[in-house]
Protein backbone atom coordinates (compact mmCIF):
# COMPACT_ATOMS: atom_id res chain seq x y z
CA UNK A 1 0.00 0.00 0.00
CA UNK A 2 0.99 3.33 -0.75
CA UNK A 3 1.82 6.62 1.91
CA UNK A 4 -0.15 9.16 1.51
CA UNK A 5 0.89 12.81 3.49
CA UNK A 6 -1.37 15.75 4.87
CA UNK A 7 0.02 18.86 6.41
CA UNK A 8 -0.94 18.56 9.97
CA UNK A 9 -3.64 20.77 11.64
CA UNK A 10 -4.90 22.22 15.01
CA UNK A 11 -7.00 19.16 14.44
CA UNK A 12 -3.96 16.89 14.75
CA UNK A 13 -2.65 17.87 17.98
CA UNK A 14 -3.46 14.81 20.04
CA UNK A 15 -2.53 12.35 17.31
CA UNK A 16 1.29 14.49 16.95
CA UNK A 17 1.31 14.87 20.85
CA UNK A 18 0.54 10.53 21.21
CA UNK A 19 3.82 9.98 18.93
CA UNK A 20 6.04 12.36 20.60
CA UNK A 21 5.56 10.84 23.93
CA UNK A 22 6.08 7.59 21.93
CA UNK A 23 9.53 8.89 20.61
CA UNK A 24 10.43 10.20 23.57
CA UNK A 25 10.00 6.74 25.40
CA UNK A 26 11.88 5.29 22.79
CA UNK A 27 14.99 7.70 22.80
CA UNK A 28 15.12 9.33 26.42
CA UNK A 29 17.56 8.02 29.30
CA UNK A 30 16.56 10.87 31.64
CA UNK A 31 13.56 10.46 33.57
CA UNK A 32 11.34 12.90 33.62
CA UNK A 33 10.90 15.84 35.81
CA UNK A 34 6.72 15.56 35.50
CA UNK A 35 3.94 13.01 35.45
CA UNK A 36 3.34 11.68 31.97
CA UNK A 37 -0.11 13.31 32.11
CA UNK A 38 1.79 17.03 32.70
CA UNK A 39 4.05 16.11 29.99
CA UNK A 40 0.97 14.97 27.05
CA UNK A 41 -1.24 18.41 28.62
CA UNK A 42 2.27 20.52 27.93
CA UNK A 43 3.29 18.93 24.35
CA UNK A 44 -0.98 19.48 23.40
CA UNK A 45 -0.37 22.48 24.25
CA UNK A 46 1.88 23.16 22.60
CA UNK A 47 0.96 22.02 19.07
CA UNK A 48 -2.42 23.42 19.64
CA UNK A 49 -1.25 27.07 19.86
CA UNK A 50 1.81 26.67 17.72
CA UNK A 51 0.23 25.43 14.60
CA UNK A 52 -2.97 27.53 15.16
CA UNK A 53 -0.73 30.92 15.08
CA UNK A 54 1.48 29.35 12.13
CA UNK A 55 4.82 28.97 14.11
CA UNK A 56 4.68 25.19 13.78
CA UNK A 57 4.73 23.11 10.60
CA UNK A 58 3.83 19.42 10.71
CA UNK A 59 3.35 16.56 8.16
CA UNK A 60 1.50 13.44 9.09
CA UNK A 61 2.68 9.85 6.65
CA UNK A 62 -0.45 7.44 6.90
CA UNK A 63 -0.51 4.05 5.19
CA UNK A 64 -4.71 3.59 4.94
CA UNK A 65 -5.57 4.91 7.97
CA UNK A 66 -2.42 4.03 10.11
CA UNK A 67 -0.47 7.24 11.19
CA UNK A 68 2.89 5.90 10.54
CA UNK A 69 5.29 8.62 10.80
CA UNK A 70 5.29 12.70 11.71
CA UNK A 71 7.25 15.27 11.37
CA UNK A 72 8.13 18.73 12.45
CA UNK A 73 9.68 22.46 11.81
CA UNK A 74 9.64 25.37 14.50
CA UNK A 75 9.97 28.75 12.77
CA UNK A 76 12.29 31.17 14.07
CA UNK A 77 13.19 34.49 13.22
CA UNK A 78 16.58 35.26 14.40
CA UNK A 79 18.63 38.80 13.50
CA UNK A 80 19.97 38.73 10.08
CA UNK A 81 23.08 37.58 9.70
CA UNK A 82 25.40 37.57 6.56
CA UNK A 83 24.74 34.43 5.78
CA UNK A 84 21.07 34.48 6.26
CA UNK A 85 19.22 38.01 5.30
CA UNK A 86 15.93 37.24 6.69
CA UNK A 87 16.85 36.03 10.06
CA UNK A 88 14.17 33.03 9.22
CA UNK A 89 15.61 29.98 10.70
CA UNK A 90 13.57 26.29 10.59
CA UNK A 91 13.91 23.94 13.24
CA UNK A 92 13.17 20.07 12.28
CA UNK A 93 11.81 18.46 15.46
CA UNK A 94 9.23 15.84 16.45
CA UNK A 95 10.55 13.87 13.15
CA UNK A 96 9.72 9.88 14.12
CA UNK A 97 8.42 7.03 12.49
CA UNK A 98 6.69 4.15 14.22
CA UNK A 99 9.12 0.71 14.47
CA UNK A 100 6.39 -1.18 11.98
CA UNK A 101 7.06 1.30 9.29
CA UNK A 102 10.62 1.72 9.64
CA UNK A 103 13.57 1.51 7.09
CA UNK A 104 10.78 2.63 4.14
CA UNK A 105 11.34 6.29 3.12
CA UNK A 106 9.65 7.89 5.02
CA UNK A 107 11.73 10.47 7.20
CA UNK A 108 12.85 11.19 3.42
CA UNK A 109 9.84 11.89 1.86
CA UNK A 110 8.27 13.54 4.90
CA UNK A 111 11.63 16.00 4.79
CA UNK A 112 10.91 16.81 1.29
CA UNK A 113 7.62 17.92 2.07
CA UNK A 114 9.56 20.36 5.53
CA UNK A 115 11.97 21.57 3.13
CA UNK A 116 9.69 22.68 0.80
CA UNK A 117 7.58 24.36 3.79
CA UNK A 118 10.13 26.30 5.04
CA UNK A 119 11.16 27.69 1.74
CA UNK A 120 7.59 28.91 1.58
CA UNK A 121 8.21 30.54 4.54
CA UNK A 122 11.92 32.36 3.18
CA UNK A 123 13.49 30.13 5.55
CA UNK A 124 17.22 30.20 4.26
CA UNK A 125 19.00 27.46 7.19
CA UNK A 126 16.90 24.41 9.17
CA UNK A 127 19.04 23.01 12.28
CA UNK A 128 17.99 19.82 14.25
CA UNK A 129 19.31 17.95 16.88
CA UNK A 130 19.65 14.26 15.29
CA UNK A 131 19.36 10.89 16.88
CA UNK A 132 22.17 8.46 16.31
CA UNK A 133 18.90 6.43 14.51
CA UNK A 134 18.43 9.85 12.44
CA UNK A 135 21.76 11.07 12.05
CA UNK A 136 22.70 8.79 8.82
CA UNK A 137 19.65 10.02 7.25
CA UNK A 138 20.02 13.80 7.99
CA UNK A 139 23.84 13.80 6.51
CA UNK A 140 22.67 11.61 3.36
CA UNK A 141 19.67 14.58 2.60
CA UNK A 142 22.58 16.88 2.97
CA UNK A 143 22.79 18.68 6.12
CA UNK A 144 26.45 19.34 7.48
CA UNK A 145 27.67 19.35 11.45
CA UNK A 146 27.53 22.25 13.56
CA UNK A 147 30.78 23.36 15.09
CA UNK A 148 30.58 25.83 17.66
CA UNK A 149 26.92 25.43 18.72
CA UNK A 150 26.70 25.52 22.74
CA UNK A 151 23.55 25.84 24.85
CA UNK A 152 22.87 27.05 28.91
CA UNK A 153 20.46 25.58 30.18
CA UNK A 154 18.79 27.43 32.41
Amino acid sequence: MAFSFRRAGVDDAELLTVMRLEMRKERETAVCPVSEEEFFRCNLAFFRTQIAAGNFIAFIAYEGDQAAACSGLSLEIHPPTYGNMSGKLGYVTNMYTRPAWRRRGLAVMLLDRLVEAAREEGCRRLCLNASAMGRPVYLRYGFSPLDGEMALDL
